[in-house]
């Protein structure tokens, strides 16, 4: 359908262009985050995608041309050319080499409005008739985007346009950070009960061995636990004053039922790496990873003799697993063996790629599927739980990174069975598991709950953008957003 609304360029509409600085400033290890390709995430900016981090002094040399601001747009020229990600409001950080910003100034162009024009059909028409083809990369030049036409609106249309995408946007974003919470507090759980074992310590503090009597190599991590529930019991007995109850609760007394679980003794391993300087809760056992499930990896991608007419099921590579399925998707009518089949809330494991980007750990949730080969389905054991294995993936995703970076190649590294046969792991005993599945599953479901809503939002955002934009669907008078929204 031909477009209602009238295309103007980007210089016609006010839209400022800036470059960036064309050299790359020293990383620090403690600083402010150097924003490049790596970090635009479905048109936002992932500031957890492991950005460069640069020094102050730095951060002013980088600024001084290009300083991005809220409202600005982040568009790459390279690599991924014509991706954009919008400027958040409060955000400090410099700008990465082959990026620009664009800038809308004037009165023609609502700068939330051109947020989303970068993201329609129009928008990629133009990238695609400005495209220039290089050896390694395909690019866009600084002297042609100005010229990039895009649809104007009336004012007034592009706020409403802009506020009922954003509305949809912020819903997503809330479900986002809602879910990084729950698994940030069932992360916390697993790393204080099966890496820290705060429990274990606890229960030998109370048992009243001191200090001095623990291990050599466990005494600074028993101190430090030491004062920890030092502190924690000065607040409880404050609390306790003010509100004159018994100390003995009834949450208080199930968390001493739970504590008795654990044990109160450690012993020593062979290996130094595992476990605390080699020291494990006393029972426990140390299996290698690789045993504690089924690791099934996908097929080749030819064998799903891949089709781009969305017939039979999606074919799920790492591009699947961070921007879900996409009009690049490829669908197979196949019927490959059943191992290969996704189902919703099977556990992936991505293990080739940028160590830094790729290497991952996953819950589907996309419906049936089929798995690309360099994506592990992993299948729990008997032996093992669900929630302890998803939660061990995720805790393990900075030594997956490290042993993929150092077989790292044309800028792709692997981490490989045999890896993952030689990683041994600390694993509690059955009822332990089980206590962790009562309180870590729910968190996981709604997760998982957060992630379906989620996912029918986007679809509709990604129903109405293109017809918002182009004016095949005007948005009523009186309001920009729709009654769910307001909900």
């Amino acid at each position: 359908m031909a477009n209602k609304w009238k295309t103007t360029s980007l210089k016609d509409l006010g839209v400022q262009l800036i470059d960036c600085d064309h050299k790359t400033p020293k990383a620090v290890e403690d600083g402010i985050p150097y924003i490049g390709i790596p970090q635009m995430d479905k048109g936002r900016i992932n500031f957890d995608a492991n950005p460069r981090l640069i020094s102050e002094a730095d951060f002013i040399h980088w600024t001084r041309k290009a300083n991005p601001m809220y409202g600005d747009i982040i568009l790459s020229r390279r690599c991924n050319s014509g991706e954009t990600v919008y400027v958040p409001k409060g955000a400090k950080f410099a700008l990465g080499q082959n990026l620009v910003l664009l800038r809308p100034t004037g009165e023609r162009m609502h700068p939330e409005y051109l947020r989303w024009a970068v993201q329609g059909r129009e928008w990629w028409n133009e990238v695609s008739k400005y495209l220039n083809p290089g050896a390694i990369f395909e690019s866009l030049k600084c002297a042609d985007i100005p010229k990039f036409e895009i649809p104007e609106p009336p004012k007034d249309v592009q706020i409403k346009i802009a506020e009922t995408l954003s509305a949809i946007s912020n819903k997503i974003e809330l479900n986002q950070q809602t879910n990084q919470t729950l698994e940030q507090m069932a992360q916390a759980l697993f790393k204080s009960w099966f890496v820290d074992f705060d429990p274990v310590f606890d229960n030998a503090l109370a048992k009243g061995v001191a200090v001095s009597d623990f291990p050599e190599a466990l005494q600074k991590k028993a101190q430090q636990r030491y004062e920890q529930r030092q502190l924690f019991d000065d607040a409880e007995l404050s609390a306790n004053k003010e509100a004159d109850v018994k100390p003995l609760t009834a949450a208080a007394s199930a968390s001493e039922e739970l504590a008795s679980l654990f044990p109160s003794e450690f012993e020593q391993t062979d290996e130094p790496s595992i476990g605390i300087n080699g020291w494990i809760p006393k029972g426990w056992r140390t299996p290698f990873l690789y045993d504690l499930g089924e690791f099934i990896n996908g097929a080749a991608y030819k064998k799903f003799e891949p089709n781009k007419d969305g017939k039979g099921l999606p074919i799920i590579k790492i591009a699947e697993l961070k921007n879900g399925i996409t009009g690049r998707t490829g669908f197979s009518t196949v019927n490959m063996p059943e191992k290969y089949r996704l189902n919703n809330r099977d556990i992936l494991f991505s293990w080739s790629g940028n160590p830094d980007t790729s290497i991952d750990t996953f819950v589907w949730g996309l419906g049936d599927a089929w798995l690309n080969q360099h994506i592990f389905k992993v299948v729990p054991n008997d032996e093992c739980s669900y929630s302890f294995l998803l939660s061990l993936l995720k805790f393990l995703k900075p030594e997956f990174s490290a042993i993929a970076r150092d077989k790292q190649t044309t800028g792709l590294g692997h981490v490989t069975v045999k890896d993952l046969k030689n990683l041994a792991v600390v694993m509690p005993c059955s009822v332990l598991l089980n206590e962790f599945d009562k309180l870590v599953l729910p968190l996981f479901d709604r997760v998982f709950v957060n992630m379906q809503s989620t996912i029918e939002l986007v679809r509709t955002r990604d129903y109405l953008l293109p017809k918002l934009i182009s004016g095949e669907l005007q948005l009523p008078q009186e309001s920009a957003k729709t009654e769910a929204l307001k909900q």
